[in-house]
């Protein structure tokens, strides 16, 4: 997976204002009154990490030690990367500080009941920028960068700490787990600097013995591979007499069937019932990420419907019901007349898979941080969620018309009007 990059449209998007505006309620009762689902990890505005549940209670400060330097050479320390056990009982979590003299990245674990968190990895050298549970919690998987070189390093280290394992190497890089969680495909090389050509890998792990087997397909132009929630499917591309097709394979990598084409690239999503897949036609050229039509694909009757165009990220409801997608769309509040200078905001809409009807619901600035992960929303989807585990609210990540970055608890509905959380840059819910 590419280094997180902010590209040309993304700086156009942070430097918008909020075109609609983001409001806290009206009822100070209304979040007491909520029924609550679930718990919400977000990182604060001072750079701490938190855990609430959606109406700001059971409130827990994680770490307590954050702060920012004035100026670029002064010493700091802060928590990113927010992100949940499947069974929704451990936090991971990154941090990075600097002392005046050397800068130091770490990964910790906290266990959420007890709070207190476990160092699990220590460099200096490396970055991580991507973490990734395996589905039966035991081991956490994540992506770093040399600080050195072109290559990206996967590992795994255990959630209770101890020696980690090495599992691959690859420039950029994308991964999916199998439901077992000892198995997963990966999608790596072909980037501009790699040393290796685009392929696809199959890597067994079974304690620190790890094994490779390399998948045939040519891949086209598209992100990261999806394992099917059940774990009888996995969703590639391949280029076929000159075509780019999205196609699912059974669990070791034969051909099933195809479920669409594509234009330039690709990135999807499996619906959590594993009766569907999302994914973005990408249209428009771009440096990180995919710019495009939204498409729905029915698995078994291989119907496609296209829902709308300019799409950059995608997220499905937990009970597989609604898809709430991103789109973005010219600040109607700029009053600029040269198109060049046009400025862009996100619009936030949710179909209802029901009705098969859309529902535009806010027209936001988001935080740099959630920005930064859009592009590649076809990989965080996989391992974090911006829905309630109920399917009825969503988070939103917004910089007001202030440049204040806060966390919004949304109706999935558009009924009520989003709701501040906390003051925060990125936020994300538990499964459970």
């Amino acid at each position: 997976m590419k280094k997180l990059f902010i590209i040309v449209l993304i700086t156009m998007l942070l430097s918008a204002c909020l075109p609609q505006g983001v409001r806290v309620p009206q009822s100070e009762l209304q979040p007491l009154l909520e029924r609550k689902s679930g718990l919400i990890a977000y990182i604060g505005a001072d750079g701490n990490l938190y855990v609430s549940d959606q109406g700001g209670g059971k409130k827990k400060q994680i770490t307590k030690d954050a702060f920012f330097g004035k100026t670029q050479n002064d010493p700091y320390l802060y928590y990113r990367a927010p992100t949940w056990s499947k069974d929704s009982s451990k936090l991971a979590f990154a941090s990075e500080s600097f002392d005046g003299k050397v800068i130091s990245r770490d990964l910790l674990v906290a266990n959420v009941e007890k709070g207190s968190p476990t160092k699990v990895f220590k460099n200096q050298s490396e970055v991580p920028i991507y973490l990734y549970w395996s589905p039966d919690n035991k081991n956490l998987s994540f992506i770093s960068t040399v600080l050195n070189g072109q290559n990206i390093v996967l590992q795994s280290v255990p959630a209770a700490g101890g020696k980690g394992t090495i599992l691959d190497v690859g420039a950029p890089y994308y991964w999916s787990w199998a439901p077992n969680g000892r198995t997963l495909i990966a999608h790596s090389g072909g980037g501009s600097n790699a040393s290796v050509p685009d392929h696809l890998t199959f890597i067994q792990v079974q304690d620190s013995e790890v094994t490779e087997d390399g998948l045939p397909t040519l891949p086209a132009s598209f992100q990261a591979p999806a394992w099917s929630p059940d774990g009888h499917h996995i969703t590639l591309t391949r280029t076929l007499e000159g075509k780019k097709e999205i196609i699912i394979t059974d669990s070791a990598g034969a051909y099933q069937k195809t479920l669409g084409t594509f234009t330039l690239n690709t990135a999807f999503v499996w619906s959590p019932d594993s009766t569907k897949l999302a994914y973005i036609d990408g249209t428009q050229a771009m440096t990180a990420g995919v710019l495009g039509k939204l498409n729905i694909v029915d698995i078994a009757k291989a119907d496609n419907k296209i829902i709308g165009d300019d799409v950059i990220g995608l997220f499905w409801s937990p009970n597989s019901e609604k898809v709430a997608y991103y789109r973005i769309v010219p600040d109607s509040s700029s009053s600029s007349s040269d198109p060049s200078s046009q400025q862009f905001a996100l619009e936030l809409n949710v179909l209802d898979m029901k009705s098969g009807e859309s529902r535009k619901l806010y027209t936001i600035s988001p935080t740099r941080q959630f920005m930064n992960i859009l592009p590649y929303f076809d990989q965080y989807a996989q391992s974090s969620t911006i829905w309630s585990p109920d399917s009825n609210n969503l988070l939103i990540c917004f910089v007001d018309g202030q440049g204040n970055p806060g966390i919004a608890i949304a109706s999935a509905s558009g009924n009520l009007q989003p709701r501040l959380l906390a003051d925060g840059y990125l936020a994300f819910w538990s499964w459970k």
